[in-house]
C-alpha cells in the first residue's frame, strides 16, 4: 500500500493540520516507509512460535542472577530508596526547587 500527495493533504485536512508543500513531501514519504515496513512485518510467519518460552526464561533469568552473585553486584532494589537517596523524608525523595520556583514556606 502506499500513499500520494493527495491522501495526505485529506488526512491532514481530518486532523485539522496546516501543512506546508515541503513538509506534506516529507510526510508522504515518511508514511511510505512506514506502510513499507509494516508490509514487510506482514510477511513473517508467526503462526504457533513464540520468540521465548516461559522456562526458558525462567533458566536465562536464573543464569543471569547467578553471574550477577558471582561478581558481587548488588541488586538495586535489595535495599530501600532511602539508603543511597541523597535527602529522604516520609518515603519521599527530596530534591531542590527547579529555579524561579518559590516554595509555599518561603512565601512571606
Amino acid at each position: 500500500m502506499r500513499v500520494d500527495r493527495a491522501e495526505v493533504d485529506r488526512i491532514a485536512q481530518l486532523a485539522r493540520l496546516s501543512l506546508g508543500d515541503e513538509e506534506a513531501d516529507r510526510l508522504t514519504a515518511e508514511m511510505n516507509v512506514i506502510l513499507a515496513h509494516v508490509e514487510l512485518l506482514r510477511t513473517v510467519d508467526s503462526e504457533g512460535s513464540r520468540t521465548t518460552q516461559p522456562r526458558e526464561r525462567e533458566e536465562k533469568v536464573s543464569v543471569i542472577q547467578g553471574a550477577r552473585d558471582e561478581i558481587g553486584t548488588p541488586d538495586p532494589l535489595s535495599e530501600s530508596p532511602s539508603t543511597f537517596a541523597p535527602e529522604w523524608e516520609e518515603g519521599f525523595f527530596v530534591v531542590p526547587p527547579l529555579p524561579g520556583v518559590v516554595a509555599e514556606d518561603d512565601e512571606g
